[in-house]
């Protein structure tokens, strides 16, 4: 499911998730049974599995998340791998 205003690169891969509205996502990026919230940037080349990513995160390149919770406005710097974990801005 993809919402109203939302964009996706080319080589995307979407199954069994949820993206919200005005959403930007890059190219070959992967998202498998996670919930993408409204104004989320994704970069390019990023994965995302088992996740919920609030409303106005920002993944940059090649970032990796999986079964995590992510907080709303938070940034997941390039290349970062994260597993596991619940992050939010302090």
């Amino acid at each position: 499911m993809l919402g109203e205003g939302s964009q996706m690169g080319d080589k995307c891969s979407v199954n069994r998730s949820v993206i919200g509205r005005h959403c930007r996502i890059g190219a070959n990026v992967k998202v498998f049974n996670s919930v993408v919230m409204n104004h989320v940037s994704i970069g390019d080349c990023c994965s995302i599995q088992g996740s919920v990513i609030c409303s106005n995160v920002q993944l940059q390149e090649r970032a990796v998340v999986k079964d995590c919770q992510v907080g709303e406005g938070y940034v997941v710097t390039a290349g970062s791998e994260c597993k596991g974990e619940v992050l939010a801005k302090k």
